[in-house]
């Protein structure tokens, strides 16, 4: 394929993200800019109706069921589709959809984002000569394109630029790899790939990448990398979308779903999933894995003195020194209430007690101010690891809580060793 005609071509689509995510067409999420493309007044809206299906026009209602299928199952990679939509009035609209598998409440859900098209699409038919013409014209308006051989620049449209902070083409074009703008965890991906495609092993790779902009910012990109012919050389023409802000809203829904929203500690539901992981990996390796229990002694009688919100600034500073004084390999999280599970992998008993006998008196020796003075608090803690007769997480956390009864029967704010 020849690029130089398509190169030829400045078209520019001023366009917004809307962002929807649902599971089987029943919608879980959608925001405001997604509703309004609808004719709807909020996401609200969207998540309130029986089935997105409805938003679809009925002859392609098939091929999004498969397409969702494929993707969900692992058969296909999510990516770029484009489909005819239909709003509350009834009206048809283009829109370009952007796909992707995200976790949402500990399941699987599909996060798709659209870009309506529809005031384009007649102008881009009178421009079109063929589909792949077509295809072309929609990709060089929407998306940055670059070409490059062995990661030379060859050439980059002005939207590929810009989403490298570059001030003109000319300027990126200036330097001689495109590597320093790959995450340098991804090189050697992006190596593999570049060979693979060069050798004919595959025709087309998608991929999604986290770059570096020139000032060292990030931005997340969702990557179509194919061969093509550029005056007589096999060389690769990178077809690239930013999904940068998509990216920070799927960590910032993972984040929501894996974390207490009041101590920033992992949750009951996070931790349950690492301690099976954690678990397995003691079964295969035979390494040591301890648990702690911990509660907050007499933290209801706090509350009831000083109130609530002083209840919820404990659990934060408490949250705060449990980081500084455990290492980086641990996990700790909000079990419930004033509960806390912390968990110490590749560790044995006797260090796992000297872990928490230090967090307990770091603990003991905080004052947090109040309107009536200070107030101290303390834990109570118990200990238990994996070992032949404690075969299952069951049974590793039911240990460590009879051992948080006795340090609670003994007079609080101690560390006991299950027997």
């Amino acid at each position: 394929m020849n690029l130089s005609p398509a190169i030829n071509e400045q078209l520019f689509i001023k366009s917004h993200y809307g962002v929807v995510i649902h599971r089987d067409f029943k919608a879980l999420y959608a925001d405001d800019n997604y509703a309004r493309y609808f004719g709807y007044q909020s996401g609200q809206d969207i998540v309130s109706l029986t089935s997105l299906l409805q938003l679809i026009a009925p002859h392609e209602h098939e091929s999004a069921i498969q397409a969702y299928r494929a993707v969900m199952s692992g058969k296909q990679q999510p990516g770029v589709s484009s489909y005819k939509n239909i709003d509350k009035n009834g009206n048809e609209f283009i829109v370009l959809t952007v796909d992707h598998v995200i976790e949402w409440q500990g399941e699987k859900a599909m996060q798709i984002t659209i870009i309506d098209l529809s005031p384009h699409v007649e102008t881009h038919r009178k421009l079109q000569a063929s589909e792949e013409r077509y295809r072309e014209l929609v990709d060089g308006s929407i998306q940055g394109i670059l070409v490059h051989k062995n990661f030379k620049p060859l050439f980059c449209n002005h939207a590929y630029a810009q989403m490298f902070g570059f001030e003109d083409d000319q300027a990126l074009m200036n330097i001689n790899s495109i590597l320093p703008l790959i995450s340098s965890i991804y090189h050697h991906q992006a190596q593999q790939d570049n060979q693979a495609l060069l050798a004919g092993k595959k025709d087309a790779i998608k991929t999604e990448s986290k770059g570096v902009r020139a000032d060292g910012s990030t931005v997340w990109l969702s990557v179509l990398s194919r061969p093509v012919q550029w005056n007589g050389e096999r060389v690769i023409q990178v077809t690239a979308m930013d999904i940068t802000e998509q990216q920070l809203l799927r960590q910032q829904l993972e984040h929501r779903a894996n974390y207490d929203g009041l101590t920033n500690l992992l949750n009951r539901r996070a931790l349950s999933e690492l301690l099976e992981k954690q678990f397995a990996y003691h079964q295969i390796h035979s390494a040591p894995l301890c648990c702690v229990l911990i509660d907050l002694d007499n933290f209801k009688a706090i509350n009831d003195q000083y109130g609530h919100h002083i209840g919820d600034k404990i659990l934060k500073l408490f949250a705060a020194t449990s980081k500084k004084n455990i290492r980086e390999s641990d996990y700790i999280c909000r079990w419930g209430g004033e509960e806390f599970v912390l968990i110490l992998p590749n560790t044995d008993i006797e260090r796992a007690a000297f872990i928490a006998e230090r967090l307990c008196d770091a603990i003991a020796k905080l004052r947090l101010p109040t309107g009536n003075g200070y107030v101290n608090f303390s834990a109570s803690m118990g200990v238990s690891s994996l070992s032949d007769n404690t075969s299952n997480v069951d049974l590793l956390l039911s240990k460590a809580d009879n051992a948080l009864y006795q340090a609670k029967h003994l007079g609080k704010n101690r560390v006991v060793i299950a027997s």
